[in-house]
């Protein structure tokens, strides 16, 4: 095929053209563009809402019972949960290599079965956890807007955009919601001989629309129904509730009817003027650039009708980091792209170099056409693959060219010797790229939290290296046999100075390299124990923490996040306050941070929340008084002066913020993605008082180090609550503790009369007492009690004695036990992780040998790094099996792999020392290079090794084959390494924040290749020697004369 290919240009450069046709159809059409991958989490989360509940009733009465359903169903594999007030989550983890939608639908059936959960309670909502792509935020705010008119603007103004075309998913209006109230006074119940049930109960009956079929008559069917759903106050006032005398009664006549909104204690605020808000997000393919255009010229289009001031403001826009951190990737790939051709023309003839370097577009067009059929997106990601790839690609068509045109140079026919040079090498240059793409597979298979990012990279590189084998063996030999002989008087300056170079390389290799290279052979011994000893130095600056090491780069966001926590006993406005406080450090901060050319503020917007927090990891909110968040938006990098930093932001508004009084929590964080935090260690036990202990014992022990900060810890005493102790009085009624629970919830919380849709809202019906009711203690111990069907009340206070007691705010379990997580964020720059947890480690042991009901788990970041190094550890050592089995299938040998592999461990003190040199901390990214590095390296001195086995089927000595080989695979060989590492080299010095994570992987190839490079120049020839007198030594052959001669 090869022959045939060469011999039929047009074939080969239809061949080309197919796949050029359909790579850009595939990028314009049908790839979508994003800033990172769609993922989901493998978490099916149960959520299930008992308003009123307090969190150690919903621990005990459904967090536990469900925990107890689902927890022996194969396929999970750890299950935890959160139980605060109003609220259970139980988080069932899925195991890999498990079907989700099988197992979601075990625990459905687990959880639907379930007859023990209170009456109360809503149906739990069970579903896969999903992480929605979102593209921009809009921000309704204006400061003369009451929050009636502002909710009223949002909702519009979220109609209209959804009714633009391309704009498919826009999330609920951030806030409280609309609710309708109705609110009886006790002494109109007792007036009325009625109770609340009864308010509820005559609502259902009377606010409803229902069919009551088909009337059959002459002229067709008839549809006989009654219109009777109430939706708005006026009509709930209509509804007739009971008979005084000839009299009906309506719900009017008897209690307050509002259209109000949720009792929640929240405010948005966007640049300081109150706000509501709600985000657009991306829906399969579509584009994250095409949505943010749609929503941007929408909100320019929609100016005009929002009423008298309200405006409209945007935030989270991710086109925007999706446009400049491709960009980013995108100047890093054709500067490499450019290097890569510099080096082909200044080492091969330049019209070599064109064609082999025609052959990295023609491979990524390639795999732009599978990328569809993959799944994949062009990602921040995917570009990166495409950038490790960059000088990879043509390493296969730099040994094939380069062979081609040695046989050129030495006088064979351009058509000839692109077929005899291209079979020449095709065993090692096809084993050789198939090894690459075997050493990338287990990225494939990696498990932890990484794992969605881990597969972007195979899927990506190895379509690539297989278009790069179609390429090398069927395009470039046509091509290259179309150059014709160099006419040596008729050559440009640029020819002129291309053989000049070469000349000069070839001598280079003739006068030193050989030379070098037959000393070496000659004390085999000292070249081995030397490149030994390299590699123990190299090994131990990382064990002893000379290269710090870290588990989880940091993905650097363009915002700060400060997200604090008050005391759960704090009120709404004293964390409002300091939310304020916050808020106003942040805005005098942003003064000092301007453009230097323009003036134009650094600082974008500046969002502040009260009554709720997001989670650092999963983004989850999480609603309470004492609970509040400011983000801080900034300019991407590209836009920013040189010398801005947001880690200096963090310390400066830190610094600003100061001390915040009684503060539970406060963190300032600039990263993004749920790594887990670098420090956590999780307590399991049943003794709060211990656990309380414990948690202040390992806060005050991580305060010792200078780089740890933000310690945290999930444990608190909780809210002051009451618990009612029946007396003696309810026992002899018949009144129940349940019965007595329920008439105090109703009247204090309220309960859900009905549900009803109101354009695209769903508001809850509820009723209950007027606040000047249930508003203080008296007001509950005076609170009339219904006793059975009679009209008969009695206070409260007779019935049940009032326990005042506390509660946690939340309990976290984990695998059935309750838990409680002290953790810390780190300076990874300055501190290495694995020491500090080496000894935590060693205080923890001796802390809990004395504490034998607890136990703990180093989990977050730790507990990631365990699940991810487990995979690497299995895939390296397959990795290591497949190339042997690669390898000894051309070589027909057991013991010459062995010789070409012996270069891996070397390649890795490359990628060590490129950490160190760079300043670098050796994190799983590193580890993600090593992994692929290792199917890389062999490359070289496969073709090397291959080259000797060649020379000696010839009957050449073998000492000359070794020092041959060195000399006419020296090109080839320097020349794969360089365009691999000055492909990676623009990536490896960017400043951009975000693409800063994926250097350590960048590093780990670019200098684990580069310096495998000259060694294995060296140490290949050597350890070949080596193997081959052990071999006539095991033989008990004698070393051949010529051999001696040429040793000497």
């Amino acid at each position: 095929m090869i022959k045939w290919f060469a011999k039929n240009h047009v074939a080969a450069n239809l061949l080309m053209f197919g796949i050029i046709i359909m790579g850009t159809l595939a990028l314009t059409r049908d790839i979508a563009l994003e800033l990172l991958p769609d993922f989901q989490l493998d978490t099916i989360t149960i959520t299930t809402v008992l308003p009123g509940g307090n969190p150690r009733s919903i621990e005990e009465t459904i967090t536990t019972r469900i925990e107890e359903a689902i927890a022996d169903i194969e396929g999970l594999e750890k299950v935890t949960s959160r139980s605060a007030e109003d609220i259970s989550l139980v988080f069932a983890q899925i195991e890999s290599g498990y079907d989700d939608q099988e197992i979601l639908s075990d625990v459905k059936i687990r959880v639907d079965a379930l007859s023990t959960l209170p009456q109360d309670a809503e149906r739990p909502v069970i579903q896969i956890a999903d992480v929605p792509i979102q593209v921009i935020g809009l921000a309704v705010y204006g400061a003369e807007l009451n929050y009636d008119d502002l909710y009223q603007t949002a909702s519009d103004t979220r109609e209209a955009l959804l009714r633009v075309d391309g704009v498919s998913q826009v999330g609920p209006i951030q806030g409280p919601g609309r609710e309708l109230h109705i609110e009886v006074a006790p002494q109109t119940l007792e007036q009325y001989n009625l109770t609340l049930a009864d308010i509820g109960l005559a609502i259902q009956r009377n606010s409803v629309d229902i069919s009551a079929g088909n009337l059959k008559t002459r002229d067709g069917d008839i549809l006989v129904r009654t219109n009777g759903q109430a939706y708005r106050a006026p009509e709930f006032r209509r509804i007739p509730i009971t008979n005084s005398g000839d009299q009906v009664v309506y719900l009017g006549d008897i209690a307050t009817v509002t259209d109000g909104y949720q009792l929640v204690q929240v405010e948005t605020q966007y640049n300081g003027e109150d706000a509501l808000t709600f985000e657009a997000f991306r829906v399969g393919k579509q584009s994250t650039i095409d949505i943010s255009d749609k929503v941007k010229k929408f909100i320019v289009d929609y100016q005009d009708k929002l009423p008298a001031g309200a405006k409209l403001g945007t935030y989270g826009e991710t086109a925007k980091v999706v446009e400049s951190r491709l960009s980013t990737l995108v100047t890093s790939a054709w500067q490499g792209g450019l290097l890569v051709m510099i080096l082909l023309a200044l080492f091969l003839r330049p019209a070599v170099a064109v064609w082999v370097g025609i052959g990295i577009p023609v491979c990524f067009l390639g795999a732009f056409a599978l990328m569809p059929a993959l799944g994949l997106s062009l990602n921040m990601l995917t570009m990166f693959a495409f950038l490790i790839v960059l000088g990879i690609v043509v390493d296969d068509a730099i040994v094939t060219g380069e062979n081609i045109y040695r046989h050129m140079r030495n006088g064979m026919p351009p058509q000839q010797a692109a077929v005899f040079g291209t079979e020449e090498v095709a065993i090692p240059v096809t084993f050789g790229v198939v090894t690459t793409m075997i050493a990338f597979a287990p990225l494939l298979a990696v498990e932890g939290t990484l794992s969605t990012f881990a597969k972007q990279i195979p899927l990506v590189v190895i379509p690539v290296l297989a278009f790069s084998l179609i390429e090398s063996k069927l395009i470039l030999p046509a091509h290259m046999s179309t150059i014709k002989a160099r006419d040596e008087n008729d050559i440009s300056w640029f020819g002129r100075t291309q053989q000049n170079f070469s000349r000069g390389f070839e001598s280079t290799i003739i006068r030193i390299y050989r030379p070098f290279l037959a000393r070496c052979v000659k004390n085999k011994t000292i070249t081995v124990v030397s490149a030994l000893c390299v590699f123990i130095v190299v090994i131990t600056l990382l064990s002893t923490g000379w290269v710090r090491s870290s588990f989880a780069p940091d993905f650097v966001d363009d915002a700060v996040y400060v997200r604090l926590t008050m005391p759960s006993t704090t009120g709404y406005q004293t964390t409002k306050k300091y939310v304020h406080h916050i808020v106003k450090q942040a805005n005098e901060l942003s003064k000092e941070y301007v453009q230097p050319e323009t003036g134009e503020p650094i600082f974008k917007y500046i969002i502040s929340v009260s009554g709720l927090t997001l989670d650092g990891g999963t983004g989850a909110p999480s609603f309470g008084t004492n609970k509040g968040i400011v983000i801080i938006e900034v300019e991407p990098s590209e836009n920013r002066p040189e010398d801005f930093s947001i880690s200096k932001v963090q310390e400066q508004l830190r610094a600003r913020i100061g001390d915040i009084p009684g503060a539970e929590k406060m963190s300032l964080t600039s990263t993004f993605g749920d790594f887990g935090r670098p420090i956590s260690v999780a307590i399991y036990g049943n003794d709060e008082t211990q656990l309380a202990a414990r948690v202040d014992d390992i806060r005050e022990y991580l305060k010792q180090y200078p780089g740890v900060y933000d310690i945290q810890d999930n444990y608190s005493s909780g809210k002051e609550e009451v618990q009612l102790e029946i007396t003696p009085l309810a026992d002899s009624l018949g009144l129940s503790l349940s019965n007595i629970s329920s008439q105090v919830r109703q009247a204090v919380f309220g309960f859900e009369a009905q549900r009803i849709q109101r354009g695209q809202d769903e508001l809850k019906v509820m009723v209950r007492y007027p606040l000047e009711y249930r508003s203080s203690m008296t007001d509950v111990e005076n609170m009339p009690i219904s006793v059975g069907n009679s009209s008969r009340t009695i206070p409260l206070s007779q019935l049940a004695d009032l326990v005042p007691n506390t509660s946690p705010s939340a309990i976290y379990r984990d695998r059935q036990r309750r838990t409680v997580t002290v953790s810390a964020n780190l300076d990874k720059t300055t501190n290495d992780v694995e020491v500090i947890r080496r000894d935590l480690t060693n205080y923890l042991d001796e802390m809990f040998a004395q504490e034998p009901l607890l136990t703990y788990t180093m989990d977050g970041e730790a507990e990631n790094q365990r699940e991810t190094n487990a995979s690497f550890a299995l895939g390296f050592l397959l990795v290591i099996i497949m190339i042997y089995a690669l390898l000894a299938i051309p070589f027909k040998s057991f013991s010459q792999p062995f010789i070409v592999m012996s270069i891996i461990p070397l390649a890795i003190v490359g990628a060590i020392l490129g950490h160190l040199i760079l300043g670098l901390p050796f994190s799983m990214l590193s580890i993600m290079g090593i992994l692929a590095l290792t199917g890389i390296v062999v490359n070289d001195s496969l073709v090397l090794v291959d080259y000797i086995n060649q020379q000696r089927l010839k009957g050449v000595p073998v000492m000359e084959a070794v020092l041959t080989a060195g000399e006419i695979r020296f090109r080839p060989v320097m020349l794969t390494s360089m365009t691999t590492f000055v492909g990676l080299l623009p990536l490896m010095v960017t400043s951009d924040t975000q693409s800063q994570a994926l250097v350590p992987m960048a590093v780990s190839l670019g200098f684990g290749i580069l310096f495998a490079t000259l060694i294995t120049l060296i140490i290949i020839p050597v350890n070949y020697l080596i193997f081959h007198y052990l071999g006539l030594w095991w033989n008990d052959q004698p070393r051949t004369s010529a051999d001696l001669a040429i040793a000497k």
